[in-house]
């Protein structure tokens, strides 16, 4: 083989081992001449005939430096390399002209292999790139640095190239026997040289990221997996030392070929006892593509030679096999301890789940009806040279406008926007109407012929072609199929990702690409459902499984797919379908019961899910409950718990009377309790004393060390009012740690219900305030100012040298004085965080039973002042739910709607909509009935009792507490007690006037944006709810009095009016009477029409109502059909603190920031309709500054799951949600005004 490589080269050698180097060389080492010109010249002498071999010491020398960075960084696989401008400086002066692109290039250039370069010469370069690398990735002692360092700088040229960078492609001849025959011309030994091919062709970099993607392209292929199975004893030796990463890909590439997995199976089984649990996992797939019996003679002897502990996917295999179960029974009874309990276990699971269910019925599926073939007519033609001629047009203003050709003749006009101006003038007077008939018959499918590429480009941009009327789905799939053809990547799914077209049956997406002459329609409709890359979970499972329940196999592969793919959630949306199908397939059992009843977390509930319809669901649960690991144990207590099936509570009384655990106490005490049973014996005084004194005989948690158990205050019980043994609630503090569940469902609930209420409420208190101040801990100011005292000196002198180095980087930070830097020092450590809780969330779980409002008037606070802390946030959204209090209902539901960090939003989201359903309500319905009172009572009257005489709090105009005392008389406090009067009462009456004045605030803030939402989202009541929830209640009846509101909107009996002193009238004072089964919904001018809006504005103006929010003063913009965006202001220009300010004015919030702090929008939601609005401006930087800047665009972005999300299109939206963004769009353009030069004026 050795000789056959060289053969490759030996006419190369011919033509380029004597007589001058190839230009080819002498461009890739060019940049050495930054150091010396000769240095380059000696480099190139020495690749070329080996000449003058020291020069590899002076490059070394060099390490570190400018070369090396110029030269592209060649020892590192990652993506980026990047110079300063100084380095780039340098490069020119030494070599005008040449810059370290170009370096690059040539390399690339020199890796084609042409006759540019020998073997030889290859090693020699090698080393020379080594000697200059300060850091190899992949760099193993045993071998050649010089190899290692040339593949990487190959493998990542040969990524630029097929990314687009140069159109030739490494050639074949970049293959393991090329890197052999380099091996040994660089002194390894024959005897060797392989082991060294093979580590170099799979070791992968110890970090994690994209550097691991571009080692194996250029050479792992069909070749690689070859040259493994020529050398499969030397592969079964030397693999399995590198890199667990590297060992995957191994798999992964044998696996791709049946042939090659039989051949290395005994490769294959040794990887499937891998030290690494991703790698066995790779290696027993790839085993599960053999024939059952091959399966079971690699598999089988591993479950006597495997730990325990790595053989789990070795087992679940086995049961999946055909006489799998015999094998494990008898690998059983030869075994003892783990071993034995995890076979028995398995083949215990398995015989429960075939004695319920013993034949397996087929899966029947519903009929799907295909996508109907439109044909698109004159409209559509027309419609198509209206947006071609419009867009001309547009060409041609601006180009007017424009006279100059730039800044040469004194126009200020963009380079960009000139040359997209040229272009469409260039080829859009070229589209002709028989173009555009002919693009309507290719979509419509009449026609095989396309119009001419220029036509077909300009037709398809998103920009025109989603304004074009009548498109479908199926026409769209043509389009996007059209310009795939011929391509190697990914099918655009995304671009068809629009409404919800693409939510549908797959059998119809999979008829429909099959209809349009796609061959490969089932890898096309596996991207689809399993990558969230492009398509981010377009397809539901309800859509899915129909299409799956026919093709097993496919599901079975995503099932075991390892995740090692960014962008891919394969198994979870594998399990998702299971769930759906009518019965879960016998052959995916022992894979659902590991996961289901496994220690990992990840996939735990999904498996539960697609097996809770199975009939031997129960007995499998059951039998977990015996399982040796107590997590194991726990899960089935839950599980069983949420199956709600009451048989099981003699197996769980069973568990509890010989569990041990603690923690697994607690979840069986918990399941017993749901399934009805009464646990009353067990909450005894002197049961749960007992149990708090052996659970803290042993350790607590490491990480709650700092929590002063011996400081929770005093309790009594709510039986009796004795006291609580303070043992027991520090017990109680430490489980909530250990079970690691901020929402204190379950047995920690029904433990605070044992106590009194104030006592539970102080303790809950006591433990939320610790863990706040335990997280946000900060230095103290002397810590601060030692800091800065210690580091400001050094931190000027950094400064002042990297800005000589690098002035346009650093000359801000080197303008600041010694002062400066010990400030900002100073500054920087006050905000460091000394501790975190995150750890011991667990213990929130105590705040279920404290005042909702505390809980949620903390939230707040912690909310707005540890944005960074994001677990902890969510941790506190849990509590909040838990709680269930009105004040924390309202407070999860704020977050809900509306929150900076969306993974928090969603979160509230869940859990809001959790609660709703345990209550039989919607989330609008939960947030109707949970509205805080404020203590007003039905009379609308705050009534406070002092004993003797009774103060009264009424509500303002303005929504402030205004008190009255006994004598009719406006004060502003509750006087002191007299001595007629209790003490108690009085102390009561203070403390419910504070919380009531701060409720009350709360109230109309959190109700008055719900309303407004209400309002653009088009949500209505039932006349019934709407009367008791809203005009019934004591505060918001004070909010809806400000509103007109419609009876039975958007039908022809849609009635106005608002409520006035206890009745209902309209805008002719006529008393309106709600009609029994009518709807009410919130008035607004788009909605009412021109006359019925200046009536009522005339109504509300004689009456002297002030609106709570403005209905009846917005206008509504034209909009073209199909349009996604309004534009018409602009390029009004402002700044960008202007923009800012008038936008949070009005709700709105900064867009999430990109790379280098990036933004350029500035959001609201409106979560309930799914709908995030986007104010658009030229953008600015985190932190801000103030700069020129101009706004640009509103659009609207769906943020629901799958097809769902996207850019919306404005006819698809409510209306009055349009008006009213348009409102806020056009008052935050307003902060400036037009100004035709805004491009170049604003700094983006």
């Amino acid at each position: 083989m050795l000789e056959k490589v060289k053969g490759l080269f030996r006419r190369d050698e011919e033509q380029a081992g004597g007589g001058r180097p190839s230009a080819r060389l002498v461009d890739a080492l060019k940049v050495l001449a930054v150091e010396s010109p000769g240095l380059a010249d000696r480099a190139v002498a020495y690749v070329h005939r080996g000449e003058g071999p020291e020069v590899l010491l002076e490059l070394e020398a060099l390490r570190g430096g400018d070369v090396e960075a110029l030269l592209g960084r060649p020892g590192q696989s990652g993506i980026y390399s990047w110079t300063t401008p100084a380095q780039d400086d340098r490069l020119k002066a030494a070599v005008p002209g040449w810059t370290s692109a170009k370096a690059v290039t040539a390399r690339s250039n020199l890796y084609t292999l042409s006759d540019s370069v020998t073997i030889p010469e290859l090693v020699r370069l090698g080393r020379v790139l080594s000697a200059v690398s300060s850091e190899v990735d992949r760099e193993r002692p045993a071998d050649p640095r010089w190899l290692t360092v040339l593949v990487n700088d190959m493998s990542r040229r040969a990524n630029e190239r097929r990314k687009g960078r140069n159109g030739k492609q490494t050639p074949d001849r970049w293959t393991p026997d090329l890197l052999l025959a380099l091996a040994v011309e660089g002194g390894v030994p024959e005897a060797d040289a392989p082991a060294v091919v093979l580590r170099e062709l799979f070791e992968r970099p110890t970090s994690s990221g994209w550097a691991s993607r571009h080692l194996g392209p250029a050479l792992l292929g069909d070749p690689a997996r070859d040259f493994v199975v020529a050398h499969v004893d030397v592969a079964t030796q030397a693999l399995p030392g590198v890199s667990a990463a590297g060992r995957t890909e191994l798999v992964e590439l044998v696996a791709s070929d049946p042939v090659a997995t039989d051949a290395l199976a005994p490769l294959l089984a040794r990887l499937a006892a891998d030290t690494s649990k991703g790698v066995r996992e790779a290696a027993v797939a790839a085993v599960a593509q053999l024939p059952g019996e091959r399966q079971r003679e690699i598999l089988t002897p591993l479950l006597t030679a495997l730990a325990p502990s790595r053989l789990g996917t070795v087992v679940t295999r086995l049961a999946q096999v055909d006489g799998g179960l015999a094998d494990l029974e008898e690998a059983a009874e030869q075994s003892t301890g783990a071993r034995a309990t995890l076979l028995r276990d398995t083949v215990e699971r398995a015989r429960v789940l075939d004695a319920a269910q013993e034949d397996e019925p087929a899966i029947e599926v519903p009929p799907f009806e295909p996508l109907p073939e439109t044909v698109l007519g004159d409209e559509f033609v027309q419609a198509a040279r209206a947006a071609i001629d419009t867009a001309l047009e547009r060409a041609r203003a601006e180009q007017a406008a424009h006279p100059g050709k730039g800044k040469d003749d004194g126009d200020e006009w963009p380079r960009w926007r000139r040359q997209a101006v040229e272009q469409d003038l260039k080829e859009l007077p070229g589209i002709s109407d028989e173009d555009l008939r002919v693009f309507a018959g290719f979509l419509s499918g009449t026609s095989t012929r396309r119009p001419g590429g220029v036509a077909m480009r300009r037709l398809s941009a998103p920009g025109v072609f989603s304004r074009l009327p009548g498109i479908s789905l199926l026409h769209r799939l043509r389009l996007q199929a059209n310009e795939a053809r011929g391509r190697s990547e990914r099918f655009g799914w995304y671009r068809l990702n629009e409404g919800d077209t693409l939510d549908v049956d797959l059998r119809v997406l999979d008829e429909a690409l099959r209809r349009i002459g796609r061959d490969d329609a089932e890898a096309l409709i596996d991207e689809l459902y399993f990558s969230t890359w492009w398509a981010m979970d377009t397809v539901t499972p309800e859509n899915a499984w129909p299409y799956y329940a026919g093709r097993l196999d496919r599901l079975a592969a995503a099932l075991d797919d390892r995740e090692r793919t960014y962008g891919t959630t394969k198994p979870a949306r594998a399990l998702a379908v299971l769930a759906q199908l009518p019965h879960v397939p016998r052959r995916f059992l022992p894979r659902l019961t590991e996961l289901a009843l496994g220690e990992g977390r990840t996939y735990r509930a999904t498996a539960q899910a697609a097996l809770s319809t199975h009939p031997g669901v129960r007995g499998l649960a059951e039998q977990g409950l015996g399982n040796g690991r107590s997590e194991v144990r726990r899960t089935a207590a839950e599980w069983l718990a949420r199956l709600g099936d009451a048989d099981a509570v003699p197996a769980l009384r069973a568990a509890l009377a010989k569990e041990r655990s603690e923690v697994v106490r607690a979840a069986l005490l918990t399941s017993l309790e749901s399934l009805g049973e009464d646990i009353s014996v067990d909450l005894a005084p002197e049961v749960l004393l007992a149990e708090a004194t052996k659970g803290l005989r042993g350790k607590a948690p490491v990480s709650m060390s700092w929590f002063d158990l011996g400081s929770l205050p005093d309790a009594r019980w709510a039986a009796d009012g004795s006291p609580v043994d303070p043992t027991i609630l520090r017990w109680w503090v430490v489980l909530a740690v250990k079970l690691k569940d901020p929402s204190g469902a379950g047995l920690l609930e029904r433990y605070l219900s044992l106590l009194q209420e104030e006592d539970r409420a102080r303790l809950g208190s006591h433990v939320l305030a610790a863990w706040v101040a335990q997280d946000t801990r900060n230095p103290s100011p002397q810590e601060s100012d030692a800091h800065a005292t210690a580091g400001a000196q050094q931190r000027y002198d950094q400064f002042q040298a990297w800005a000589k180095r690098s002035p346009e980087y650093y000359s801000v930070e080197a303008s600041k004085s010694v002062e400066d830097h010990h400030r900002d020092l100073y500054r920087e450590h006050q905000a460091t965080y000394l501790g975190s809780a995150v750890k011991d969330k667990g213990m929130l779980a105590l705040t279920v039973a404290m005042p909702g409002g505390e809980l949620a008037a903390t939230f707040q606070r912690y909310a707005k002042a540890h944005i960074g802390r994001r677990a902890q946030t969510e941790a506190l959204v849990q509590a909040l739910a838990a709680n269930g209090q009105p004040a924390a209902i309202q407070e999860l539901l704020a977050v809900s709607r509306r929150f900076r960090q969306a993974t928090v939003q969603e979160t509230a989201q869940r859990l809001a909509a959790e609660l709703a359903d345990r209550r039989g309500w919607t989330a609008d319905q939960l947030a109707d009935r949970t509205v805080q009172t404020a203590g007003f009572e039905d009379d609308g009257l705050l009534h406070l009792d002092l004993g003797s005489r009774e103060y009264v709090g009424r509500i303002t105009p303005a929504f402030t507490l205004e008190l009255t005392s006994d004598a009719g008389k406006v004060v502003k406090a509750l006087p002191a007690a007299r001595a007629q009067d209790d003490p108690e009462l009085v102390a009561a009456a203070k403390k419910q006037l504070t919380a009531s004045r701060r409720e009350l605030k709360a109230v109309v803030t959190l109700q008055t944006q719900r309303l407004y939402e209400a309002m653009c989202v088009g949500r209505t009541w039932t006349a019934q709810e709407w009367q008791e929830y809203l005009l019934g209640h004591p505060v918001m009846s004070r909010l809806v009095e400000r509103l007109v509101w419609v009876e039975n909107p958007g039908t022809d009996e849609a009635r106005p009016f608002r409520p006035d002193g206890g009745a209902l009238v309209d805008a002719d004072d006529e008393d309106v009477e709600l009609g029994e089964g009518s709807t009410v919904g919130l008035a607004h001018a788009v909605l009412l029409g021109q006359e019925a809006t200046a009536a009522w504005a005339a109504h509300l103006t004689d009456y002297e109502v002030t609106p709570l929010f403005a209905q009846l003063d917005v206008a509504t913009p034209d909009v073209p059909a199909g349009a996604t965006a309004i534009d018409d202001h602009k390029g009004w220009f402002s700044d960008s603190f202007s923009i800012r300010g008038r936008a949070t004015k009005r709700g709105y919030t900064r867009s999430q920031a990109e790379d280098a702090g990036w933004f350029s929008a500035y959001t609201k939601s409106f979560a309930s309709a799914g709908i995030v609005v986007q104010i658009e401006f030229t953008g600015s930087f985190v932190p801000e500054e103030n700069i020129a800047a101009a706004v640009t665009a509103l659009t609207f972005e769906r943020t629901g799951r799958g097809s769902g999300r996207g850019t919306a299109r404005i006819a698809d939206l409510p209306p009055v949600l349009v008006a009213e963004a348009y409102r806020d769009y056009v008052a935050v353009a307003e902060a400036g005004a037009f100004d035709p030069d805004w491009e170049r004026k604003s700094q983006y």
